[in-house]
């Protein structure tokens, strides 16, 4: 079965999990989910990449910051 969507997780350069979806609606619910920096050191990067070959980067610092790309 093939995937539309690919979530994958990254603590402080490490991948720690690769999430494949179906659709836009499970796609979209698993990257509202990704809020914090979780278990990094440093910093923890979601990307999310859609069909087209898009991706999207929400990267968390343990400092608090924030960046949406």
């Amino acid at each position: 079965m093939e995937y539309a969507y690919a979530l994958t997780t990254w603590y402080d350069d490490e991948l720690v999990s690769t999430l494949r979806l179906h659709d836009f609606m499970e796609a979209h619910d698993a990257w509202a989910k990704c809020k914090d920096y979780g278990n990094a050191k440093v910093y923890a990067r979601y990307n999310l990449t859609d069909p087209t070959g898009k991706m999207f980067t929400k990267t968390f610092y343990a400092n608090g910051e924030v960046v949406i790309k």
